[in-house]
């Protein structure tokens, strides 16, 4: 139960009833989080009118406002064709519709290939009060036990990268248990990723170059165990997709030659 409903017409507004110290206030995005949970509200911020809802492009990064709904990531050009197949993968067209690129953020797992996409990639969330910027990968660790601020405003990542993904999945309908997403820039720098176990990703290698992936996810992987998937199973799948991942980005850059 709602017991208050606020719509703000600015970032500012919202941030100014999100901070009130009076009111215990809620920020509600697509509303899938908050539909799934039955709990009593004391009052949410509708951010849809915020101005949170634009894609933008300057040179090689793009940046994704927060209310950006997932369906909306699928028809534009600058979004890697990789980060479109993995929310199709991930969210049914009812849930793209609703979902926020920032609600699916603050709630999703590791079980997620668009948030393990976006961690190889390492975007950095803008958040508020103050404008601060931090890479993903700095906040998903602290992400139950201390925010950065009350609102995700914006994400932001290079376009640059090339960028594969591979992942596994008890049935075509089930969620993955064990995902590996590879980004690799021109310099050599190249950042694997693992999900499918825990509560967020995880990064395996994020080195200057390639060599060693394998090794690195059957690391990262080592104590992966659950009731999905025992951690022997995970890590050595996680070791062939990584190579395949690779495999994969190299024969990319061979075909644009």
């Amino acid at each position: 139960m709602i017991k208050e409903y606020y719509r703000p017409k600015s970032i500012e507004e919202a941030v100014k009833l999100l901070t009130d110290s009076e009111k215990s206030l809620s920020p509600l995005g697509g509303g899938t989080r908050i539909s799934r949970h039955q709990a009593e509200y004391d009052g949410v911020v509708d951010l849809q009118d915020a101005g949170m809802d634009r894609i933008s492009t300057e040179g090689q990064v793009v940046r994704v406002g927060a209310m950006v709904r997932l369906d909306k990531l699928l028809d534009h050009d600058e979004i890697h064709p990789e980060i479109q197949r993995g929310i199709k993968i991930d969210a049914s067209q009812n849930i793209r519709n609703m979902a926020s690129i920032g609600g699916w953020l603050v709630s999703s797992d590791s079980r997620s290939i668009t948030t393990t996409l976006l961690l190889a990639l390492d975007t950095t969330l803008s958040w508020e009060p103050g404008k601060k910027q931090i890479r993903i990968g700095d906040w998903l660790p602290l992400r139950e036990i201390e925010s950065p601020g009350v609102l995700i405003t914006q994400t932001e990542w290079r376009t640059h990268p090339s960028l594969t993904f591979e992942y596994v999945a008890r049935s075509p309908k089930d969620k993955p248990i064990v995902i590996v997403a590879a980004a690799q820039w021109g310099s050599g720098r190249t950042r694997i990723v693992l999900g499918g176990y825990g509560k967020m990703p995880v990064v395996a290698m994020d080195g200057t170059e390639s060599q060693g992936a394998d090794a690195a996810c059957r690391d990262a992987f080592s104590e992966a165990d659950d009731k999905w998937a025992t951690a022997e199973y995970r890590k050595n799948v996680a070791a062939k997709l990584a190579l395949r991942c690779l495999r994969r980005i190299d024969a990319i850059k061979e075909s644009e030659v």
